[in-house]
């Protein structure tokens, strides 16, 4: 009886595979980004931001759900290009990130020639850098009203969450190409001044074209 029981487990796990196998598929992702800054803290009115472009590229999967429904994952290097400005001038940050989207897709075709999906999911972003651009200027603005740079504390966070929504269409059952706007769940840069309770934060917004190619 027992071998029995571990034939059957041992069978249904091959289908099982099988089925998933069947089901899953790779493929390479990418693409430009617009970014934006949204400012908030003690510091938030000295400072506004110009969209800047940047791209992203990685491996990514797909595995396929029934009706219609599928989800696609990624990992994927991006540089988001920044610009801060105040009355001191402006500072360019590149922001290089190791991107994860996850997203759960809606989709239908006709023939397998032409389609269209939608999709949604969340954003997962590992800064590799922690914003030493706009760390400087504000301790160089701190200095020269008197304050000392030495407080300013960076709490930037080595990962920051958004919430993906996007939408595209399909080639041939193989080419995605899609829009995508990504908006901030918590902030990309943190800064605090000291113990006074005065801190500095800011948000990325990201708008993003893709073009994916799944084997």
């Amino acid at each position: 009886m027992k071998r029995k029981s571990l034939l059957i487990l041992f069978v249904l796990s091959v289908a099982m595979f099988q089925v998933s196998a069947k089901n899953f598929a790779f493929g390479v992702k990418g693409g430009l980004t617009l970014s934006d800054l949204s400012f908030k803290g003690d510091f938030a009115e000295n400072f506004t931001s110009k969209n800047r472009a940047g791209f992203f590229v990685g491996p990514m999967a797909n595995v396929d759900l029934p009706l219609g429904f599928n989800v696609d994952a990624a990992l994927m290097y991006a540089l988001d290009k920044v610009q801060y400005s105040d009355k001191k001038g402006d500072v360019e940050d590149d922001r290089h990130i190791i991107e994860i989207p996850i997203n759960l897709r809606w989709e239908i075709s006709i023939a397998k020639v032409f389609g269209v999906y939608f999709a949604g999911g969340p954003d997962f972003a590992f800064n590799l850098n922690k914003g030493e651009a706009i760390e400087n200027h504000i301790k160089q603005s701190l200095e020269a009203e008197g304050g000392n740079p030495l407080l300013l504390r960076n709490e930037t966070k080595p990962l920051s969450m958004g919430i993906g929504l996007g939408a595209g269409i399909i080639l041939f059952d193989h080419l995605n190409i899609g829009f995508n706007y990504i908006f901030p769940v918590d902030y990309t840069y943190k800064y605090v001044y000291g113990d006074t309770g005065i801190e500095f934060s800011s948000k990325s917004k990201r708008w993003q074209v893709s073009a994916a190619y799944i084997f």
